[in-house]
């Protein structure tokens, strides 16, 4: 597999982790009843979001059984700081008729000498820390990542650019008492054996000299 790196630094201002499921209870109910609602997205907001210009470039391709777990750790590290939570319940648009929808919840992390957090947000920070890295360690995600333009006041400023890094396909690890899911591996021949084990993923997502690189586990 050729190596998939999305490069990190003074010139990404911006980081976001942006998990998409149909299935709202993959976000921890504390997480829900604080974080900034957005609301339920109509027809009109959907097709103005499809219309808003794509200049980004693919450097992660859509990667099955991803482990995040030491991601959010290591966007700290690395020097980014979470500055926004935002949760909205979207439209999905392979439903003709408009009812499906999937719920997207965005942590944005920014470069720590410029980012601007919010009186309202430092108080619940630690929380937001919580319900990310629950998000991370309780199920395995399809991976894919973009380096987009940086905007500010609705300007790219050149130079400056944001990474986004979008999980999709929820692979939960835990049963809903905690109880960690097992199942059997298989053989050359598709075949069960041995006992029933956790699953194990596929892909880790780390940062590696300041690089979020997609790693075979």
């Amino acid at each position: 597999m050729a190596a998939q790196k999305l490069p990190l630094g003074e010139h990404v201002r911006m980081v976001m982790l942006q998990f998409n499921s149909s299935k709202p209870t993959f976000i921890p109910r504390g997480l829900m009843d604080w974080l900034i609602e957005m609301g339920r997205e109509t027809p009109e907001k959907r097709a103005a979001r499809k219309s808003y210009p794509v200049a980004g470039i693919p450097v992660i391709e859509p990667t099955l059984q991803c482990s995040l777990r030491e991601m959010p750790a290591a966007l700290e590290t690395a020097g980014y700081e979470l500055a926004d939570v935002l949760h909205e319940e979207r439209l999905d648009g392979k439903d003709p008729a408009g009812k499906r929808t999937y719920h997207m919840i965005r942590f944005v992390f920014v470069r720590r000498e410029v980012a601007e957090v919010s009186d309202d947000f430092k108080a619940v920070r630690n929380m937001a820390r919580d319900g990310l890295r629950h998000i991370c360690e309780s199920a395995f995600w399809r991976v894919r990542s973009f380096l987009n333009p940086f905007y500010q006041d609705g300007e790219a400023i050149e130079g400056l650019n944001a990474a986004s890094v979008n999980m999709e396909v929820r692979v939960p690890l835990l049963q809903p008492n905690g109880v960690p899911i097992t199942a059997r591996l298989k053989n050359q021949w598709g075949k069960a054996v041995g006992d029933p084990l956790p699953l194990r993923p596929d892909f880790f997502l780390r940062i590696v000299d300041n690089t979020v690189s997609l790693i075979e586990a």
